[in-house]
């Protein structure tokens, strides 16, 4: 149902070798300019589905997405003022950005079905990319493990709006969240094992929500691929710290993409080709996952969210 972009623009910090290599990170460019997308604000308020996810035992979903925000926070305590305010919880939720509207929310929301299995094939939302808000569906890759929405001033590099979908449907199309430290589920799948952990997932989407993008560096909080088990994304390394305080420096506007006058570093803009989402890594646990991890774990998309262009719609895994 999604057509893929030909490619992604990503933006690396030029650094010295010794200091990259304890400091990768990269932050999500504006398509074609030297642009990284930013909040212009400091707090990002967000609204979370009451209805959580069914096959989580009681609340520890929400719990689990608690302590991913509270990584993120501890990280911002450290060189930044930006916050990260959790609104009422939100009964419906609808993914994206609607120009010139007043209900605009940054939505965090579990998808338990896939759209494949509920949508008509002769339904209108087909054509209008509507099917997943309207059906509450997830309308991605089943490779896909989450998925952040992120609504931007393409003039500004402004960011409008995030929002976090998990992909927790049901029938081999999805993930079972899990919510305990451990141990990892090895052979049959349950809620008293790890499977696809709720903070671990959270944490890496929520780098998106900043605006951070992959990176390949194994074991990195923005590492496009989680296998099964994996827990460890859950504590944000030094390199996605050090993006996030770049770019929203305490007591400073947002930095901008070739800029950061008082510690007289600049960004190198990187084009690269194809980009991949958040998806699985090969396991005997998820083997058809797997091999799509490698291929096309994730697809990304822009485009105009008014008639002048100047909003475009990205998303990321």
């Amino acid at each position: 149902m999604m057509r893929a972009l030909p490619g992604i623009a990503l933006a690396a910090l030029a650094l010295g070798a010794s200091e990259a290599e304890a400091q990768v990170y990269r932050r999500t460019l504006v398509p074609g300019r030297p642009f990284c997308v930013v909040w212009p604000g400091r707090d990002y308020v967000y609204r979370v589905d009451a209805a959580g996810s069914r096959r989580t035992p009681g609340d520890t979903e929400f719990a689990a997405l608690e302590a991913a925000f509270a990584s993120w926070r501890a990280v911002s305590n450290t060189c930044s003022d930006f916050t990260f305010t959790r609104g009422p919880d939100i009964q419906k939720p609808r993914v994206g950005y609607v120009r010139d509207s007043q209900d605009n929310e940054n939505v965090i929301t579990f998808r338990e079905v896939d759209c494949n299995d509920v949508v008509p094939p002769e339904d209108p939302c087909l054509e209008d990319d509507t099917c997943a808000n309207t059906y509450a569906c997830w309308d991605h890759g089943a490779a896909v493990i989450g998925l952040t929405t992120t609504t931007f001033s393409f003039r500004t590099a402004y960011i409008l709006d995030a929002d976090v979908e998990f992909n927790a449907s049901t029938g081999g199309r999805g993930f079972l969240f899990t919510t305990i430290d451990s141990p990892m589920c090895e052979g049959e799948q349950s809620t008293d094992c790890v499977v696809t952990d709720v903070q671990n997932t959270a944490t890496h989407e929520f780098g998106h929500v900043v605006g951070l993008d992959h990176v390949s560096e194994l074991g990195a909080t923005m590492e496009a691929t989680a296998p099964p088990g994996e827990t460890h994304k859950r504590i944000i390394d030094a390199g996605s710290a050090a993006g996030f305080c770049e770019a929203y420096p305490r007591g400073l506007p947002p930095t901008q993409c070739g800029e950061r006058p008082d510690l007289g570093r600049r960004f190198q803009a990187v084009s690269q080709g194809p980009g991949i989402g958040c998806g699985a890594a090969p396991t005997a646990l998820f083997p058809a996952a797997g091999l799509l991890g490698l291929l096309v774990l994730g697809r990304r998309r822009q485009r105009p969210a008014g008639r002048d262009g100047a909003a475009f719609r990205s998303r990321n895994g």
